[in-house]
């Protein structure tokens, strides 16, 4: 981590610290915060939309990380409804840490979940539009039946028909876990239900975090392509890296292995 890097997210997160905008969310939390995370924070808080790749090695803390950021951003007013997609098996754990670290509660929306919604609110309430922060799976939501229904709801949610560019999104921030796993593949020509499922799913959110400790799987063109799904106005799916690409990749991706924070 550079020095100077921290010196500011140091500043940034005193609650003594002059500025308009001090960040709060980490003396907030339940979490024993390293600086190398609080730099991840005050990244995103110079975005004016945050568009994320938290690519950190294992046990770095990138649920932390990625907590950090949604807290401040809640503070800070800039957004509310939050979903979370995850392999199956972190829902629990997602559900548990941000309520454990963050007193925040989050609603696991499964097929339990949906069963609960219609028994209780009615046959034509559609559940994606009941609760404002979701955890859900990526194997869950990629089936054709169920993104069909999350899509009407953003509809819904964003008040206009199929088509329409709406004032605001259905979603403030979408985070993605595992990221790696709904990449675009070019290894066979054909891409996945999951990349084919974010596709549809990441241009409802305002803003993006994804994460994954594998964010290149010696394919430029997957890498690329993931990097366009996170942010289609920065970047293009490409068999080869320039020079412009390469500076983007330097504000979007935050990449530290575990030698470089210990050796910081």
């Amino acid at each position: 981590v550079d020095a100077q890097h921290w010196m500011n997210a140091a500043d940034i997160v005193s609650p003594q610290a002059g500025g308009e905008s001090p960040m709060t969310a980490a003396w907030r939390s339940a979490v024993q915060v390293e600086d190398y995370q609080l730099a991840v924070v005050q990244k995103a808080l110079t975005m004016p939309r945050v568009r994320l790749l938290l690519a950190d090695d294992v046990g770095l803390g990138k649920t932390v990380e990625a907590g950090l950021v949604l807290s401040e951003l809640i503070v800070q007013r800039r957004i509310r409804r939050i979903l979370i997609i995850t392999p199956a098996s972190l829902q629990t754990q997602w559900a548990e840490e941000m309520k454990e670290k963050f007193s925040l509660d989050f609603t696991v929306m499964n097929r339990q979940q949906q069963r609960i919604v219609e028994r209780e609110r009615g046959l034509d309430v559609n559940p994606w539009t009941q609760f404002p922060r979701i955890i859900t799976s990526m194997h869950y939501l990629k089936q054709p039946a169920e993104l069909d229904r999350f899509m009407m709801a953003c509809h819904e949610l964003e008040g206009v028909a199929e088509g329409e560019v709406p004032a605001q999104l259905a979603w403030d921030l979408l985070i993605v876990d595992e990221a790696h796993n709904l990449a675009p593949n070019r290894q066979d020509g054909f891409d996945s239900q999951l990349c084919d499922m974010l596709r549809d799913v990441g241009p409802r959110a305002e803003h993006r975090l994804f994460l994954t400790a594998t964010p290149h799987n010696g394919f430029t063109e997957s890498f690329t392509g993931l990097l366009e799904l996170l942010d289609p106005v920065r970047f293009q799916q490409r068999a080869s890296l320039s020079d412009e690409d390469k500076a983007h990749v330097r504000l979007a991706v935050i990449r530290r292995m575990k030698r470089d924070v210990l050796n910081a």
